[in-house]
Parts: C-alpha cells; sequence; structure tokens
C-alpha cells in the first residue's frame, strides 16, 4: 500500500510550528515537539533567521537592488519581505516561489501589491521556476537580481546544490547576488543531531547540516560579500547587543548565513 503523502509533516508547516506559527497541522506540530525537545532552543533559531533575511533584503535594497526572488519562501511572516524592501527603497519587485500550495494561497492572499508575485514551483528545478511567465511580469533577466534562499539548502543535496547555483549564475545578470542561510551542526553534541536528523529524514524528507568548510566549499570558494559566512545573528546585527542575545549553548541550534556574488 502507497503512504499517504498528506500525511506527513512538511517543511513549511514544521518550521511554522518551530517559530510559533499558526498555519501548521497536528502531525507538523507533533515533529516540531520532538524537535524542541531535542533542541529547546530551535525557536529562537528561526526568529534569527527570519531577522537575518529581513535584515539582508533592507540592506541590498538599500545598495540600490530592487528584484528580488525567494526561492522556498515558506508561509509569510511579519514583516513580510516585500515590505521590508518597499520601506528601504520606494519600486521594487519580488517573487515568492514555493512547492506548497497552501504556502502560496496565503502568500497571493497579503501580495495584491503591483510588482509582488508568487509561483508555485520546486526549486529545485529552478529552469522552470525562471520560466515562469509570473515571475517575468516583475523581473527582468537583464537586470541584478537578489536571490533568497532562506534556510533550504540544507534539504538539498551537494549535487542539487552547486545546480541551483550554476543555473543561477548562468542566467541571470551580472551583479546577481545569492542570500542564502543553512543549518549546521557546528558545535551541537554529535549525538542529538544524529537524532534530529534521523526524525526530520525519516518524517519529512532528507537534510544535510553541514559544517562551516562543507559550506564554503559548497559555494565553490567564491569569496563572500562581508562579513562572509557568519551565524545568522552575527550577519550585520541591527544593534551589537543583538549578537550576545542568541547565546550558544548544547540546546541552541543555528544556521550559517552569507552573500554570495553570482
Amino acid at each position: 500500500m502507497t503512504a499517504d503523502l498528506s500525511l506527513q509533516p512538511r517543511h513549511a508547516e514544521v518550521y511554522n510550528a518551530l517559530h510559533g506559527g499558526k498555519d501548521h497541522r497536528c502531525r507538523d506540530a507533533e515533529l516540531a515537539a520532538e524537535l524542541l525537545r531535542i533542541f529547546p532552543g530551535a525557536p529562537e533559531a528561526a526568529r534569527a533567521n527570519q531577522a537575518f533575511l529581513r535584515r539582508a533584503v533592507r540592506e541590498l535594497a538599500m545598495a540600490g537592488y530592487w528584484q528580488f526572488l525567494d526561492l522556498g519562501a515558506g508561509y509569510p511572516v511579519e514583516p513580510y519581505l516585500h515590505d521590508v524592501a518597499a520601506d528601504a527603497r520606494h519600486l521594487v519587485r519580488l517573487v515568492y516561489v514555493d512547492v506548497n500550495a497552501t504556502v502560496c494561497t496565503h502568500l497571493r492572499a497579503l501580495c495584491r501589491a503591483d510588482g509582488v508575485r508568487v509561483v508555485e514551483q520546486d526549486l529545485r528545478k529552478i529552469d522552470a521556476v525562471l520560466d515562469d511567465p509570473g515571475l517575468h511580469e516583475v523581473i527582468n533577466p537583464q537586470v541584478p537580481t537578489a536571490v533568497i534562499a532562506g534556510a533550504v539548502l540544507h534539504f538539498l543535496t551537494d549535487a542539487e546544490a552547486g545546480e541551483l547555483i550554476g543555473v543561477l549564475r548562468e542566467r541571470l545578470a551580472p551583479g546577481s547576488l545569492l542570500v542564502f542561510s543553512t543549518g549546521t551542526g557546528d558545535g551541537l553534541p554529535a549525538e542529538k543531531v544524529a537524532e534530529a536528523t534521523r526524525l526530520y529524514t525519516e518524517h519529512v524528507s532528507p537534510v544535510v547540516l553541514r559544517t562551516r568548510a562543507e559550506i564554503l566549499q559548497l559555494l565553490d570558494g567564491c569569496p563572500l560579500l562581508p562579513p562572509g559566512l557568519v551565524k545568522t545573528y552575527q550577519w550585520e546585527p541591527d544593534h551589537p547587543d543583538d549578537v550576545t542575545l542568541a547565546v550558544d549553548d548544547a540546546g541552541t541550534p543555528h544556521l550559517y548565513a552569507g552573500v554570495r556574488p553570482l
């Protein structure tokens, strides 16, 4: 008998449950609870990731970027990225991409502004994403684009991540950037990392928690924009005290973050 995939926990819903959202089901919340048992600090990591993405979008908009492509966007969390970009720069274009139909419905409900579109597509099929008519309604491929891959690279194999970066580099205009964050097991007890990885792989999909060195290798050794590859809360914090709020301990996982030229 074939398993009913609709009964399995899903990426976006589990992540939503981890950071205290309401857009998830019982089975998603149950897995999130198991992950919280292993790493009680997971909600802090999720919040730090969202804060990093907002800061990066704001900084790039202020630097002159006005086209954004958010791959694996997930459920919207206020303040929304298109609003963050618009607050920093008057005219912006942003496309949210997600394979989850329910997520896309939520995104479409709030993205009624001009210059904002939602594409329902798997980011692994990046050529299909870039060819989507909805994307071309607002994004000009001849203009540099800031691509966002927040907390998604750890769901890709090395080959898949390499292909994603390669296609983006080939098809987007010179000057385009990849804003990314990705999970790691660095600094955490190996047995807890193994247990969390096993749970997620069994109930949702495989996950690859790379070391800092492995992430840099995945990026082809390409120099990142300052401050380089750092923990999410260390990337251009709004206030120096922000760094001290995210304490590294055995219960607080974190994600590495950076901005890579394409």
